[in-house]
């Protein structure tokens, strides 16, 4: 179960095969996961049919439930990782033992932005920055712990990528980690207000680009706009939308609560744009790993998690599990977004191609649309129904020498995938 770059450089390889990473997102696991509620869990997570997970090493203060354990206690103003619970690393090693024992590969976060000075995170909780000697004998021992689980490391968590004193901090990490684990997959966690400066991008301190399109106001437009963002880069990279907008997290001020709906419409947008390469998916509850009656500290910006066991049974994770599956069996994992492809409408539709000419499309709403494309004798038009979660009957003519796909018969958002669309000129 070991994860590598395809050649191409465009999507990942699963033990030498095409595969797409499918993540759980339960950043608290370690110290906040009891042995039976975690087996439960995998099993769960499994039979979907996900088959990684991310974790962050250390708490993520800011947004913790109460309950969690913590490895470190502030002594004079400084972190003491002789002080904290002695529990707590062996506890993440039977976690990630588990895990591997499932068959996931854990995603690990070494530095959330809150250890990191120059960050906003180091703002909010000033007290647990670690300086350069005391983060480099940190990344050490993580490695030397957590390498023999195969992880995939993330350099970075949550940072806006944008102060060149953290910068420096990460690269440094990356750098390291190279050194210590020379044949494992590096890649960073940022906000979605976070672009990656061009040089770093294309240099060698990542293997694959990981975003987030968040939870906020453009969560449907971000997925788009980062993965267009990055595959300009002068690097071929594959892409990852690590954090789409978590189920059940609240948004706009306690407005609402991302639904199942927006869960699919954030992924989807993504991967057709051309973040292909996997997926993470987050639960609002099953992340922080939240307990009923415990206190959430972030409560006032997300509104209050749902217990993790309630959180686990939300449907959107069967929506991504979907991804992943159609993916595969399509053979999806190159594409690359194509905005010349849709004549234009304004449902918020998505198009893409992969390198062998499948074309897919993402439909948020039901109506008709046109695509550009000389279409050859053989073509093919499949069509999924994406809320029931199955294949459904395409319709679908000839129009001007466009191909017009008629008007779903399901209300919901659809995936159309068609073979013998030639792009004009060809």
């Amino acid at each position: 179960m070991t994860w590598s770059l395809a050649p191409s450089r465009r999507w990942l390889l699963r033990d030498g095969e095409p595969a797409f990473l499918l993540a759980d997102t339960v950043w608290a696991a370690f110290g906040g996961a009891r042995p039976d509620e975690w087996l439960d869990h995998l099993e769960r997570r499994r039979r979907q049919g996900f088959n990684a997970l991310l974790f962050s090493i250390l708490p993520i203060e800011h947004d913790r439930s109460s309950g969690t354990l913590s490895p470190y206690a502030i002594r004079d103003g400084r972190l003491d990782f002789a002080a904290g619970d002695p529990a707590y690393w062996d506890d993440a090693e039977r976690v990630l033992a588990a895990a591997r024992a499932h068959g996931f590969t854990p995603m690990l976060v070494l530095l959330w932005n809150n250890f990191v000075p120059g960050t906003w995170g180091a703002g909010l909780t000033p007290d647990h920055v670690m300086d350069a000697e005391q983060t480099a004998s940190y990344v050490a021992d993580a490695v030397a712990r957590f390498a023999r689980f195969d992880p995939i490391w993330i350099v970075s968590g949550d940072d806006d990528l944008n102060d060149d004193i953290a910068l420096a901090r990460y690269s440094a990490v990356a750098a390291q980690v190279r050194e210590l684990a020379p044949d494992q997959l590096i890649t960073w966690h940022d906000t979605p207000t976070a672009r990656m400066p061009a040089p770093l991008a294309d240099g060698g301190l990542l293997d694959f680009h990981g975003l987030q399109s968040g939870h906020n106001e453009a969560w449907d437009t971000l997925p788009s706009e980062l993965t267009r963002y990055y595959r300009a880069m002068d690097v071929d990279r594959p892409i990852i939308n690590l954090e789409p907008c978590y189920e059940g997290l609240g948004r706009f001020a306690g407005r609402a609560r991302h639904s199942a709906a927006d869960v699919r419409r954030a992924s989807w947008t993504g991967v057709v744009a051309g973040a292909a390469a996997g997926l993470g998916y987050g639960a609002h509850g099953v992340w922080s790993w939240h307990r009923r009656g415990e206190g959430f500290a972030a409560a006032d910006v997300h509104g209050d998690p749902f217990p993790f066991a309630v959180a686990a049974a939300f449907p959107g994770a069967d929506d991504v599990a979907l991804v992943r599956r159609i993916v595969d069996a399509e053979r999806l994992w190159g594409l690359d977004g194509d905005d010349d492809l849709l004549v234009d409408e304004p449902s918020g539709a998505v198009a893409g191609r992969t390198p062998d000419g499948v074309v897919a499309v993402y439909a948020p709403e039901a109506f008709a649309l046109t695509l550009r494309g000389r279409a050859d004798a053989g073509l093919e038009v499949s069509v999924y129904d994406l809320a029931a979660r199955r294949p459904d009957a395409a319709r679908w003519s000839l129009v001007d020498g466009s191909v017009r796909l008629a008007q779903p018969e399901f209300p919901g958002d659809a995936l159309y995938v068609i073979r013998g669309l030639a792009p004009i000129g060809r």
